[in-house]
């Protein structure tokens, strides 16, 4: 079996609403939001940055090499949205009957490379001295412990040694369920995909710069990115206080579209290095298949050949944000997500007030609980994400 088949599924370890994938159903394309085309791009720097929608022509791309990305996106019915991007300009883009460009969508662990990307800023505003500083330095708990030389780049790498699948994501107070961790492998010595890992982002961070995560977040990479926080939902823990640093940011598919410029860009947007170029291209550099929160879209992830040299932001049930720096090349991919915002963004699992982050519904994948009922009927299949690659590498390889 393909390890991309396998990565959906471990986003989260979703075991109460069965949030995988599988199987197939039916959803009807908007296919008259495939492309939204304008003229000729303009020379100026602010359209090269702001997601004008124009030609893939005009950018030397050809329509049915777009138009063949969308389709394959689209043969998994549980897709709500998909954008294609060069040199800054939208060349294609699609939604699900009942979305459009202005539906949020959520990232599920996608949200993982944001953070990853505040930790990068907060390394060059001086809160912390690299990414070779044992994180105990600022998490306490670990000192006199068997964690206490884990570095923030074994946290970074998924190589910290701390206990994966240890369902985080039903644990109340999920910093201190990350925290307690326990230790199982010697820290750096293997990679061990974990939520809890990356749960260390919220203390972290709160306890260096005096900010909560999502404050951080916010002033340091979505605005300026050009993204308004006000517009965005940022799950919080059932304590109601502590953010998702592993999970969880609800926004509009260009918005996902721009933190992928960012990191096909070197972290540069426009005139301002937002994340530092060193910490981007750490960020993208992997031991095997994984980098800093960052997979790698390479021959150790599908174990054969690939072509290009893509990496990928990855979420459960579908969510990615694909970049392939070389030819400025975004692809932003949302599984239908169905959430209001008036329900909020604090997590609960309580029977008769549930509130998640809904993508099961979409994927036809929902556990019953409490007084929700479970899923009927098989699981959507998604699409191949190998073939999603290569045809990606179609758009700038003849």
């Amino acid at each position: 079996m393909k390890l991309s088949t396998i990565v959906v599924s471990v986003g989260l370890a979703c075991s109460l609403f069965g949030c995988g994938g599988g199987g197939s159903s039916g959803s009807t394309v908007n296919n008259s939001n495939t492309n939204t085309a304008g003229s000729t791009p303009p020379a100026t720097e602010a359209a090269h940055w702001g997601l004008s929608r124009v030609e893939p022509s005009e950018v030397s791309l050809r329509q049915a090499e777009v138009d063949a990305v969308l389709d394959h996106i689209f043969s998994d019915a549980a897709t709500q949205s998909a954008l294609v991007s060069k040199d800054g300009y939208v060349v294609g883009e699609r939604y699900a009957e009942g979305f459009d460009a202005e539906s949020l969508g959520t990232s599920w662990s996608v949200a993982k490379s944001f953070y990853s990307a505040a930790m990068g800023v907060a390394i060059k505003e001086g809160h912390f001295t690299s990414v070779t500083q044992p994180a105990s330095e600022v998490l306490t708990e670990f000192v006199g412990t068997d964690k206490e030389a884990i570095t923030l780049e074994q946290i970074l790498r998924m190589r910290s040694g701390l206990a994966s699948n240890t369902n985080v994501f039903f644990s109340g107070d999920q910093t201190a369920h990350a925290l307690a961790n326990t230790l199982t492998s010697e820290p750096g010595s293997r990679f061990d995909y974990s939520n809890a890992n990356s749960q260390l982002f919220e203390p972290l961070l709160a306890r260096a710069t005096g900010m909560d995560a999502h404050s951080y977040l916010s002033e340091k990479i979505l605005r300026p990115i050009g993204i308004d926080p006000t517009n965005v939902g940022m799950w919080l823990d059932e304590t109601g206080t502590q953010p998702m640093t592993y999970c969880c940011l609800d926004m509009r598919p260009d918005d996902f579209l721009r933190f992928g410029l960012l990191f096909a860009r070197d972290g540069r947007w426009q005139d301002t290095q937002v994340v530092p170029a060193d910490y981007v291209s750490a960020s993208l550099n992997p031991i095997g298949f994984y980098g800093y929160q960052w997979w790698a879209m390479n021959e150790d992830y599908f174990d054969e050949p690939v072509r290009g040299d893509i990496k990928s932001a990855i979420g459960l049930n579908g969510q990615r944000v694909i970049i392939w720096p070389e030819h400025d090349i975004v692809v932003v991919v949302l599984t239908q997500y169905h959430h209001f915002a008036n329900q909020g963004y604090v997590l609960n699992l309580q029977s008769g007030t549930v509130n998640f982050p809904d993508t099961c519904t979409g994927r036809n994948s929902c556990i019953g609980a409490g007084d929700r009922p479970g899923s009927t009927g098989p699981q959507v299949r998604t699409y191949d994400l190998y073939d999603l690659v290569d045809l990606i590498v179609n758009l700038a390889e003849d």
